[in-house]
């Protein structure tokens, strides 16, 4: 039994979600250890004076010889607590800043509420390049890595990192955010990718959607439930290759190769203008949808006068979590996605489900996963990919030089044993001479990790699907609490946003989601059994 946290989500949900911070915020701490966010014990900036680094230093009477930068710091159970085990288990000064990109966001927000005070997160600022130097000369210890937590703050992150020559960076390369070069750069270096072009204009975008085999008129992809379940194989009868509804978003009605398309921005996040086309018309509308919209994350105003259009790739979907260390690549945690047909979308996120990276299917999509890093030269850090594989092989969906955004590390410990924000702290800081002893036993030691992860327990994050739109007027608590009362659910929420009298919309998306709940159990017929049920629930949740 849990107890189910209605939450109001206020500065987060305003500010990160336009971030590409998907995640929600937790309302209790990950782990027990000292957590101290932005408002911590922050040291330099002032919104008066030139430039200053907002440095944290741990509580150790000697002072550090290390530091981490992160970047548009913003959830306790990503940033926040990198930052806070830097800090108070390995004995590391942490320096906070915000992007350009998300500090413009909050001054143009600031000046809208019309006080000064909610001007002081310039002092987070990341400095000009003239500004620079002077602030680069008044931090007292050598700074190691800088860490993002925003997709929009990337490409900044890298720059800052070149331009600071931190010790593990990987140099900048516009491949890691743009989708088109992302999947150019692969298939130049023999991997198997989808079939794109960049269109300017319409009649290039409907000729090659035509040449992909995208008819006039079209029809609607039709799937059917657990119509994917996987089987293992017969030496596999032991792993765990997924026991939640389906992974294919490959449709019955069609081969699926070749007879839709996908047309989207070149830069964006959680899906935003990621459209599924069956239909030249379907083409039409998302190009027209697109064309001329601003550039993600861009902050000279860039915008679309190009649009992606590729092949639609089906197949079985993955996630996968890798952190690498100059340049080995270890897998943290590979997910199985179970998305489904809702409220007029093709393919709504349901579960993603955490699988056996050691099944033959697994081992496939680690190993073009860790291609693709090698590909884009990405040798140091946390990524969250995405991968498509059938029956001739595995393709690229997405690799996301960021950390997966959903508060993954509970499910992981308790799933897996370790988690892929303690894997990374042990990649950059663990090598380090003279590391505090009294909190030895709170390091994961690299060495010890294996690069493919087995579970020990199953585990899912469930997506909460809104069947409803227009006014709430009740919400319906006895289902709630049902959902919370299953024996497979140790945490869930509903999000503040979803309550008496607010407006509300049908889930389409994961950012239309109206909550998540947590599963872990080592019975798999109750952990499917409990999945099920939820999933049976979802439509009443609310009236």
């Amino acid at each position: 039994m849990i107890t189910l946290v209605l939450f109001q989500i206020v500065l987060f949900h305003s500010v990160a979600s336009a971030f590409g911070l998907q995640a929600r915020p937790s309302s209790t701490p990950l782990f027990a250890i000292n957590q101290r966010s932005l408002g911590g014990v922050l040291r330099g900036g002032n919104i008066d004076s030139e430039v200053e680094p907002c440095i944290d230093f741990p509580d150790s009477l000697n002072e550090p010889k290390h530091g981490l930068l992160f970047i548009d710091q913003f959830c306790d159970y990503h940033g926040g607590y990198l930052a806070a085990k830097a800090r108070d288990v390995y004995g590391v000064a942490v320096i906070n800043s915000l992007s350009t990109y998300v500090s413009g966001y909050m001054t143009l927000s600031a000046k809208q509420d019309g006080t000064s005070e909610a001007l002081s997160h310039l002092k987070l600022a990341v400095p000009s390049p003239d500004e620079l130097t002077t602030w680069k000369d008044k931090i007292p210890f050598e700074v190691l890595a800088v860490i993002c937590e925003s997709d929009s703050g990337l490409e900044e992150a890298e720059l800052f990192s070149e331009a600071l020559n931190v010790r593990y960076h990987n140099g900048f390369n516009p491949a890691r955010r743009d989708k088109f070069l992302m999947n150019d750069v692969l298939s130049k270096k023999g991997l198997r990718t989808v079939r794109q072009k960049m269109c300017g204009s319409l009649d290039e975008a409907l000729e090659f959607a035509t040449e992909l085999g995208v008819s006039a008129d079209g029809d609607m992809i039709e799937l059917s439930e657990n119509s994917f379940a996987p089987s293992p194989h017969s030496n596999e009868s032991d792993l765990n290759v997924g026991k939640l509804g389906r992974a294919s978003n490959a449709p019955l009605n069609r081969s699926g190769n070749g007879k839709y398309c996908v047309v989207k921005p070149t830069r964006g996040v959680a899906s935003d203008d990621v459209c599924f086309c069956s239909s030249l018309n379907d083409v039409k509308d998302a190009f027209e949808r697109i064309k001329g919209t601003s550039v993600f994350g861009s902050i000279k105003g860039e915008k679309h006068d190009s649009i992606l259009v590729q092949e639609f790739a089906a197949g079985a979907e993955y996630a996968v979590d890798i952190v690498s260390k100059n340049g080995h690549h270890k897998v943290a945690a590979l997910w199985r996605y179970d998305k489904r047909q809702a409220n007029g979308a093709p393919f709504v996120y349901f579960a993603a489900e955490l699988v056996d990276a050691q099944t033959l299917e697994g081992r496939a999509i680690c190993e073009y996963a860790m291609k693709a890093l090698d590909a884009l030269d990405f040798r140091h850090g946390l990524t969250h990919s995405e991968f498509i594989i059938d029956a001739d092989g595995v393709r690229l969906v997405e690799v996301n030089c960021r950390q997966h955004n959903t508060n993954f590390a509970p499910l992981t410990m308790a799933a897996i044993g370790y988690n892929a924000l303690d894997l990374l702290l042990a990649s950059i800081l663990g090598d380090l001479p003279d590391l505090p002893s009294e909190t030895e036993n709170m390091r994961l030691p690299w060495d010890e990790v294996p690069d493919l992860p087995m579970t020990r327990a199953f585990g899912s994050v469930v997506h909460l699907v809104c069947y409803q739109e227009g006014e709430v007027e009740e919400i319906k608590q006895e289902i709630l609490d049902e959902i919370g009362g299953l024996p497979s659910v140790y945490a869930m929420e509903v999000y503040g946003h979803f309550e008496p009298g607010s407006h509300i919309e049908k889930t389409i998306d994961i950012r239309s989601d109206s909550g998540w709940v947590h599963l872990i159990n080592d019975d798999e017929e109750q952990f499917k059994k409990d999945y099920d049920r939820i999933v049976e629930l979802m439509p009443d949740m609310f009236v």
